[in-house]
């Protein structure tokens, strides 16, 4: 899998273009679009117990990664295919729609601060700080009277990121789980290794200029 940051960053870019070419989404929403997005991006790890976002929220997350990967069939199967896309995005859709009810209000919530919290750490920000600070966005949030549609947006949006992240991998993607276990990606000479010079001395630094240059444009164009 790539490091936590280089989803996260991917996750902000991919938001980022989104809410800005494609949606044409007015500057505050093309922001929460793009933070949202780098959150969910880091979401398909928690399928194990020492990603990022399986350790955002102590024992509480690291319990849910132990049912995620149990239910996916461990790290790099459920979560990282289509299907995985598909139901982290209905439950972001499910939980939106019901949001008006406590049980849908309160699992928004989780669900929101699982993400949140996972992106945190991801870029370094973790503590009992980051945490509370997650958790309060996300009360935040459910509680707005505000259209809470770009929540599902940014989840599928940061679920498919961090899948086309992984794929640059030597590992790939297993995208038909469960029907093979055959993993999709580039041929082996040009994958990269997770941690190597090429994630960090080319990707990350790429993505980090193209986060910049979108944020360059977005405050241009808003004036």
């Amino acid at each position: 899998m790539c490091l936590g940051h280089t989803h996260a960053l991917s996750g902000g870019v991919t938001g980022a273009a989104i809410g800005e070419f494609a949606l044409r989404l007015p500057p505050v929403p093309v922001l929460a679009l793009a933070g949202l997005t780098a959150c969910f991006a880091v979401l398909p790890d928690m399928d194990t117990r020492g990603s990022c976002a399986a350790r955002s929220l102590g024992f509480l997350s690291e319990g849910f990664a132990w049912l995620i990967g149990k239910a996916s069939g461990g790290h790099r199967h459920g979560t990282h295919s289509i299907l995985g896309v598909a139901a982290f995005t209905a439950a972001a859709v499910v939980a939106g729609a019901y949001r008006a009810y406590p049980a849908g209000r309160w699992s928004l919530v989780v669900f929101l601060t699982l993400a949140i919290a996972a992106g945190l750490r991801a870029l370094r920000v973790h503590g009992h700080a980051a945490d509370l600070s997650a958790l309060g966005l996300a009360v935040l949030m459910t509680w707005a009277r505000q259209d809470l549609g770009l929540v599902a947006v940014a989840c599928a949006l940061g679920c498919l990121t961090h899948i086309a992240g992984d794929m640059l991998t030597v590992t790939g993607c297993p995208l038909a789980w469960p029907f093979t276990l055959r993993d999709f990606g580039l041929p082996r000479p040009v994958a990269f290794v997770t941690g190597t010079w090429r994630e960090n001395l080319v990707l990350a630094p790429a993505l980090v200029v193209a986060l910049g240059w979108l944020g360059w444009h977005l405050a241009v164009t808003a004036h």
